[in-house]
């Protein structure tokens, strides 16, 4: 079949039935395509649907898989302050569910620190990304808003009328989109970010895998646990009152085939130091995640923008993935509303690069400290014939850790950074 093209003055042909397009008949007018219906991409639409700019969201998925896809849940304070500011936290996502601490245990210790009270009561707040994204996209269409759910958007390319989006339809059609700026917000593998043939990407891949686990049960402990076991790594995080997500640090080279169910479960209680607490933990769906950091800069390029993942992905070290998304979001969206609004200013949206990529940097320094803090198998450098495996990586370790426990200064300023709080 023929490709189709969408102008963008005269989009031919998005029927709105709940939010979901049905045809390709009737004129509606495209100022921005956002490329995914995540946390990054949900957000922009949501602040340009209260401001009347006209946009279309593509997603890959269907909604009812997009929708059920466990990852972070992990929400800073800031973040959800920026969101209530922004009018999303409150009558659209209630974030009750708290965390206030965190504990490091290693075979020897456990130290047990109380962020909320160091950063004077800011918690992180527990929302299942999975769940966020379907309160997002179920306010957005009840509010008209457009999503083409299993929409796959093949390539993007640049001319003199603008952006155009190449895109496969669910029954495997072909059609063209054009609009006046493409937001890229669909992941590490953006048709937007390689249509910016002037990026610079900065990458690195780290030598380990976590291997991820949804257990079917509440967490042994109400808060946040970060084991270093010589065995490997081992994390427990809430995300629910039924629900706990398990990491475990494993070899580059494995599959979630090398891991049956019941060696998940030792190895969780070796490294835990569980005591047979998770013996009838039924455990659910298993991922494996690869350890890769890449920061794209700048994260524009003309009509071209890019947000979360597909701007830079971080490491789960310290939960910063999907409130760099939502951040990365608001500030866009806002220079987007000035350029294409009433005040057809462009001076937001064109330092919105510079304006992200010094708090993008900060975290992730912030999180590569941290995966040198709770994984076994980093280390710098090369280790001398006869020196202990990791000795000196894990000599750094325990004194990370004690500082935690007995330098207030330090605590406080792990503190202010995991929770996502400046200090004053």
């Amino acid at each position: 079949m023929a490709a189709r093209e969408v102008t963008g003055a005269a989009c031919d042909g998005f029927f709105r039935t709940g939010g979901v397009f049905a045809s390709w008949a009737e004129h509606y007018a495209m100022t921005v395509a956002i490329v995914g219906a995540g946390p990054a991409g949900l957000v922009v639409a949501h602040l340009l649907q209260r401001e009347a700019i006209p946009f279309v969201v593509f997603e890959r998925h269907p909604l009812s898989e997009l929708c059920r896809r466990p990852k972070a849940g992990l929400i800073e304070y800031r973040t959800v302050q920026l969101l209530a500011r922004e009018g999303i936290a409150g009558p659209i996502l209630q974030f009750s569910a708290e965390n206030h601490r965190c504990e490091f245990r290693t075979p020897d210790e456990s130290v047990v620190l109380d962020y909320g009270t160091l950063t004077g009561g800011r918690p992180h707040y527990i929302y299942p990304q999975h769940l966020l994204v379907q309160g997002l996209c179920e306010a957005l269409i009840a509010a008209g808003g457009q999503i083409r759910f299993g929409h796959t958007v093949r390539a993007v390319t640049q001319d003199s009328g603008g952006v155009l989006l190449s895109i496969q339809e669910p029954d495997g059609s072909s059609s063209e989109v054009r609009c006046e700026a493409a937001v890229g917000c669909e992941g590490s593998r953006s048709p937007v970010a390689a249509a910016m043939t002037g990026a610079r990407v900065s990458e690195q891949s780290l030598p380990v895998r976590w291997l991820v686990i949804l257990g079917e049960a509440p967490p042994m402990e109400d808060h946040t646990i970060y084991a270093a076991h010589p065995r490997g790594f081992a994390g427990q995080m809430r995300r629910g009152p039924a629900q706990t997500r398990y990491m475990l640090e494993i070899p580059a080279t494995d599959t979630v085939a090398d891991w049956p169910r019941q060696r998940v479960r030792d190895e969780l209680a070796a490294r835990l130091g569980a005591d047979g607490r998770l013996d009838d933990v039924p455990v659910g769906d298993l991922g494996v995640l690869d350890l890769r950091v890449r920061v794209i800069e700048p994260m524009q390029q003309g009509p071209l923008l890019l947000a979360g993942d597909a701007a830079h992905l971080i490491t789960p070290a310290g939960g910063k993935g999907m409130n760099l998304a939502v951040q990365d979001a608001v500030e866009l969206a806002h220079g987007l509303i000035d350029r294409f609004g009433p005040k057809r200013d462009g001076g937001r949206l064109s330092g919105y690069s510079r304006t992200r990529l010094p708090p993008v940097w900060r975290t992730e320094a912030f999180s590569s400290w941290f995966l040198h803090v709770i994984l076994t198998s980093l280390r710098d450098g090369k280790e001398p014939p006869g020196a202990v495996p990791g000795g000196f990586a894990n000599g750094l370790r325990r004194s990370w850790i004690a500082a935690l426990r007995s330098d207030p200064l330090f605590a406080r300023w792990f503190a202010h950074a995991y929770v996502g709080v400046d200090p004053p």
